[in-house]
């Protein structure tokens, strides 16, 4: 049995409907709710359901010989594991937003959970600005006072326009991927490639 972790909200909902259009119902169906589980048992795959962040700290330290996350979750921190593929799923993008008034080089403060991400890009801009951390609810910063922009995920762009913000500028594109445990790779081959083939991701 190999056991893959799956990060909770928009990349287990991407995941569970790419199962679902390459009809691997059996995958699909034991998927399509995880409800308060903690992990689910399927044709030789114990999938465990974590919070994002944390989908690369299982696979690295072996609890999980794959992980499926997006890739701003790798990007904001490195960790010892094998990026073995890109996803046909989870497209969005890291991005810079904030009051429709304000302009880029007028930004002093910036709120965003993703410090490393964000520091690197500003540095590179040469840009001179203090960042505020936040877990969630980002859009809140600016609208409070609190930061004077926000550097975060965004899907449809939606939830910034109910808040009368807008986006300024894209600073990575997001997609999700394939990591693996770098022993479990090696040592559980042939029942990770066969998932892989499974899912079609070879």
């Amino acid at each position: 049995m190999i056991t893959v972790a799956l990060a909770k909200g928009r990349v287990y909902r991407s995941f569970n409907q790419f199962l679902a259009d390459k009809h691997l119902d059996e995958y699909a169906n034991a998927l399509i709710d995880g409800g308060r589980d903690l992990f689910r048992e399927v044709g030789g795959v114990r999938f465990i359901f974590v919070k994002g962040k944390d989908v690369p700290t299982y696979v690295e330290q072996g609890v999980a010989d794959l992980g499926v996350v997006g890739s701003d979750t790798i990007a904001e921190q490195l960790f010892n594991v094998l990026n073995v593929s890109e996803l046909p799923f989870g497209q969005c993008r890291l991005a810079m937003a904030g009051p429709k008034y304000m302009s880029e080089s007028d930004i002093k403060v910036v709120a965003t959970s993703f410090p490393n991400i964000t520091r690197k890009y500003f540095n590179q801009a040469k840009q001179d600005v203090s960042l505020v951390f936040l877990n969630g609810s980002v859009e809140l910063a600016p609208i409070l006072g609190l930061a004077d922009a926000i550097v975060d995920i965004v899907q449809t762009g939606t939830t910034l326009k109910e808040n009368e913000l807008e986006e300024y500028k894209t600073i990575l594109p997001v997609q999700a991927r394939l990591l693996a445990n770098k022993q479990s790779f090696y040592t559980k081959e042939m029942e990770i490639y066969s998932f892989m083939r499974e899912i079609e991701v070879v």
